[in-house]
């Protein structure tokens, strides 16, 4: 599977945008991509962040020790996402397991 994982709230603290490169990152975050990507899935970091952060973004994953296939800046910014292939983060735990419970629709 090809899985977009969000940035802020789900790799690294939610900062604003003058100091986004001192997020903290989310506890398990890293470990739980290098899982995913062992697994055999593709993982595309997926943020609202403009692409003038994309340097800073991708020193910022580099340094933290996170593992990626791509990473795709400027989504929509909205309060509410309404998808069918969403899965809510909560916590790394249980979106590991929502993730190999997971049934692609071909």
């Amino acid at each position: 599977m090809i899985i977009a994982i969000d940035m802020d709230g789900v790799l690294c603290s939610e900062e604003k945008t003058f100091s986004r490169s001192l997020a903290k990152p989310i506890v398990g975050a890293a470990e739980s991509l290098r899982k995913i990507r062992k697994e055999g899935h593709k993982v595309i970091i997926y943020s609202a962040r403009s692409w003038a952060e994309l340097e800073m973004t991708q020193k910022w994953l580099e340094d933290n020790g996170f593992e990626y296939d791509g990473i795709h800046l400027g989504k929509i910014t909205v309060d509410c996402f309404i998808d069918d292939r969403a899965l809510g983060f909560k916590n790394w735990e249980d979106t590991l397991d929502l993730i190999k419970n997971f049934k692609k629709d071909n």
